[in-house]
């Protein structure tokens, strides 16, 4: 595999946003890709990997506290950090966004399932009560200028549709729920579908990238962004070793 070695700037702190401007992500083209590209890797943890702490729960303890709930902001799984969102930037047709999975979570012992989705802007995003208790999602748009969702979802809703005009503009939105203020989430819009996110071992791989140069940005939550620049060429893979602290 062919190594990348570049030099990367790191963020400021903060949530950032992981796409470009709007007018940008309404320029993606989807298509049929040939001889399409990949880039495989891992994000690495440089140093010991701290102990999450363990919440407190103080709210429907005979639901939210059967097991252990986990601070999974900075999770670290065999040496590489999980949840690390990898965007490709830069591309200006491709694969279709049907090859994202469905920007859905769940909620399931007081924890958003998966802690991270991503969508296309305008898209809506489902959010599931299996918890059979009142939750209710709130969501904080930061630099998106997109609107606030604070929205109650009682025992009753099982299934609530975030409408499409909460994530219409690209960037990061995270999502808590005000009952139980441990509970944490994120819905990336994204400018295209070549985004993965990270899981044991840090481990990711955006497959069918169309050749050329392009800008490879990488998030953490915790951790911040970098970014750096990568050269995909027709039908090789692309390997890319990062390491965030």
């Amino acid at each position: 595999m062919q190594s990348k070695h570049a030099a990367f700037h790191l963020a400021a702190a903060g949530v950032l946003s992981l796409a470009l401007a709007g007018a940008a992500q309404a320029q993606y083209k989807e298509g049929d890709v040939k001889g399409g590209g990949s880039i495989a890797g891992a994000i690495k943890f440089d140093g010991a990997a701290p102990a999450p702490k363990v919440f407190s729960v103080n709210k429907d303890k005979e639901v939210c506290g059967k097991s252990p709930i986990r601070d999974e902001s900075l999770l670290v799984k065999g040496g590489g950090v999980v949840n690390v969102v990898v965007s490709l930037k830069g591309v200006a047709s491709g694969k279709k966004w049907s090859t994202l999975p469905k920007a859905e979570l769940d909620q399931k012992g007081c924890v958003y399932h998966p802690r991270i989705v991503v969508t296309k802007a305008g898209e809506d995003v489902t959010v599931l009560n299996n918890d059979n208790i009142l939750h209710n999602v709130h969501t904080h748009p930061e630099k998106t200028g997109n609107p606030v969702a604070n929205i109650a979802q009682p025992k009753f809703r099982k299934k609530l549709t975030l409408a499409k005009r909460y994530f219409a503009k690209p960037g990061i939105v995270k999502l808590t729920c005000d009952v139980h203020d441990w509970m944490a989430g994120y819905a990336v819009i994204a400018e295209n579908p070549y985004v993965a996110v990270t899981g044991e071992g840090g481990k990711f791989e955006i497959k069918d990238v169309p050749a050329g140069s392009y800008t490879l940005e990488i998030w953490h939550e915790k951790l911040g962004m970098k970014s750096q620049k990568v050269e995909v060429k027709a039908g090789a893979p692309t390997a890319v070793n990062v390491s965030l602290k």
